[in-house]
């Protein structure tokens, strides 16, 4: 179970009760409520209780709660409210037993049952009936629709029922929400509402996961002072409860608020006790990430021999290094330790490994595509020979029933020769039809599928491309990009020493130079994968292209409507080489003065429009030309399924439609 998961099953857990405190769970709470089952009292309040042992029970023994759930279900049978009582209670349990069709029916009963009721648990019930239904969405990765149905459904129920419990409790789910959607200054807005709710109310047990995300929050924010604050009031409270399974927590937060400081050695040691108080089924990957952490502390400070120590504890795990992406980070931060430690021949061996695992895993993948189009195609060549085989057969076996009839007929009466002759004409002219239709079909099946082999060739070599585009910027970026930068620093640190800025003009000339080569080095890594493509989409990587042509005399006009964030990644890196060779193609051809350039969505289908003022050129003539532009933007487009549309003339501008197909 992920860690989200737990967080989204816990804030859930905390709306069903929050008719009742938190500390009331104990060992002697339940006995209570036992007891109250041997007394005299109502069949109503015996259904009430044993909802609420339900209720604890669920996250406990299952078993329990589903006893529990009919008892109070054959109890409340004379009560419309308490049987809706009943239905919320089993539909919480089907949920968290991951039976989530089953639940949404009964929460859409509870719903219906209990609209029309205004009584404030009624409207409780109601308020966390639909949270859970929102949680439903966020379990399915759907954060925006956890989101939408929190606004307009529970929340609104929760204010009408002036149950601050639960509003607060709601307040901190949608700022959970708000930063999986990396939207952290909207997540802010609703840990400010939630924080002083829990604080009039004096629920510590809640403030303390408010306190521990909100803290998380302000250090993703880089708000330092308020992840101070926070870090603080988390503390007061926290330190209260020495068994508490927080302090893990606290202390990892404690430790990112410190790496961002830049106290390292105080991060390593707050990262440590985050190690030592860890605890539950993920402890073993919460204690890796804690290393990666310390680790990175480590290489900051230039402490190389303590991180010599951490990196042998992560190679030194099996589970850890099974992981390719884990054993590339171990390989490539060894380079870095041994080379900050002078030992470049291990340095270099692990540089070694690095880039053979990073090749590796590229050719892996590259060769996994091209062995599975051999595949395809030897699998088409067989089938082509079994009909080719078939055919020959009946073939063969028509003209051996001809022959007989023929020798049958020709021993007959003369009279019938005749007859027969007239017959066998109309016959053999209809079928010689019917063989010249059969080949004409199988022609066009072997030129469909002709063109089937060649779009899968094209979009393997594209798929390839893009993915070494990737890893040259990934390599070009974190290695020789680090190198220079490195060099660059030393170079400035000793000039600070040593030399006055005007003591030797040649050697900062050349430290220009040098800074000059890093920016170089870093745009022509950004050029290979556009850094704002990978990581806030495509409509923003499309701006910054928008920007990067637009100079004195050429003004862009980028329009964007209903672009969806959800584009399959390498879909998304196709629409923006295709617009950035179109860009490229007006920049350099064109000589106009505005561009107007639209990307709008619909569905499956990605509609580009871009229309200039420039000079205009005749179509055909783009036949003639020997450039890869055109060749390669219709090529993008064959691979996503689209249609180019190219109008033009000289003189009066040139206007480019595309329509692309996600599905």
């Amino acid at each position: 179970m992920s860690l989200k998961y737990l967080i989204l099953m816990l804030a859930l857990w905390w709306s069903i009760t929050a008719q009742a405190q938190y500390y009331l769970y104990t060992p002697q709470y339940i006995d209570s409520l036992q007891r109250i089952l041997t007394q005299p009292v109502s069949d109503s309040i015996k259904a009430r209780v044993n909802f609420q042992l339900a209720t604890y029970w669920i996250s406990k023994d299952t078993l329990k709660a589903r006893t529990c759930i009919a008892r109070g279900r054959s109890l409340a049978a004379s009560s419309p409210f308490l049987i809706q009582v009943a239905n919320a209670t089993e539909a919480y349990y089907l949920f968290y037993t991951g039976a989530t069709e089953q639940s949404e029916t009964l929460y859409k009963k509870v719903e219906a049952g209990l609209a029309a009721s205004p009584v404030k648990e009624a409207l409780i019930i109601r308020s966390t009936a639909w949270s859970s239904r929102a949680v439903m969405r966020q379990k399915a990765d759907d954060d925006k629709g956890y989101i939408q149905l929190m606004l307009s459904k529970a929340i609104p129920l929760a204010e009408q029922a002036n149950d601050s419990a639960s509003l607060a409790t709601h307040y901190v789910g949608v700022g959970v929400a708000f930063m999986n959607l990396d939207q952290n200054e909207k997540a802010e807005a609703y840990f400010d509402k939630a924080i002083p709710i829990l604080l009039r109310l004096k629920s510590e047990s809640r403030l303390i996961a408010a306190y521990k995300r909100s803290g998380e929050n302000y250090i993703l924010l880089k708000k330092w002072d308020k992840a101070r604050e926070t870090l603080n009031a988390f503390k007061q409270i926290l330190f209260k409860y020495p068994e508490s399974d927080q302090y893990a927590g606290y202390y990892m937060i404690e430790g990112l608020y410190l790496k961002g400081q830049k106290q390292y050695k105080e991060a390593v040691h707050s990262f440590d006790k985050a190690i030592e108080k860890a605890s539950g089924p993920n402890k073993a990957y919460f204690i890796d990430e804690l290393n990666f952490y310390k680790l990175d502390c480590l290489l900051e400070a230039g402490e190389f021999k303590k991180a010599l120590s951490v990196l042998n504890i992560l190679s030194t795990d099996p589970r850890n290094m099974e992981m390719d992406q884990n054993r590339l980070e171990v390989y490539r931060k060894s380079a870095m330790v041994y080379a900050g430690l002078n030992d470049y021949p291990a340095a270099y061996r692990y540089q070694a490994l690095y880039s053979a695992l990073s090749d590796s895993l590229h050719e892996s993948r590259f060769r996994n595509d091209i062995n599975d189009m051999e595949a395809r195609y030897k699998t088409a060549e067989s089938e082509k020979q079994v009909a080719s085989l078939k055919a020959a057969n009946a073939q063969a076996a028509l003209q051996a029933s001809k022959n007989r009839l023929f020798n049958f007929l020709l021993a007959g009466a003369c009279l019938l020769l005749l007859a027969f002759a007239i017959f066998y004409y109309l016959y053999y002219k209809s079928h010689k039809k019917l063989l010249e239709q059969e080949a004409v079909n199988h022609r066009q099946q072997i030129r469909e599928l002709a063109q089937q082999q060649q779009l899968t060739i094209t979009r393997s070599i594209l798929e390839g491309e893009e993915r070494e585009r990737e890893r040259l910027a990934r390599d070009l970026h974190d290695g020789l990009g680090g190198l220079l930068s490195g060099v660059k620093i030393n170079f400035s640190s000793w000039a600070k020493q040593h030399l006055g800025p005007a003591a030797d003009p040649p050697f900062f000339k050349i430290l220009g130079q040098l800074d000059h080569s890093v920016e170089e080095l870093r745009r022509v890594a950004r050029n290979l994968m556009p850094q704002s493509l990978i990581e806030f989409g495509l409509e923003t990587a499309l701006k910054d292209l928008c920007g990067f042509y637009m100079k004195d005399g050429l003004k862009i006009d980028f329009q964007s409507f209903n672009i969806q964030p959800g584009i399959d990644r390498l879909k998304q890196v196709h629409i923006y080489r295709i617009i950035q060779e179109l860009l490229s193609n007006t920049v350099k051809h064109a000589r106009a003065n505005y561009v107007l350039l639209q990307c709008s969505q619909n569905g499956d289908r990605f509609f580009i429009t871009i229309e200039d003022d420039g000079t205009g050129f005749e179509p055909g003539s783009l036949s003639e030309k020997k450039g890869s532009g055109i060749h390669n933007i219709k090529n993008r487009v064959n691979y996503l399924d689209g249609q180019l549309d190219i109008r033009s003339e000289p003189g009066n501008g040139t206007v480019v439609s595309i329509e692309l197909n996600l599905a």
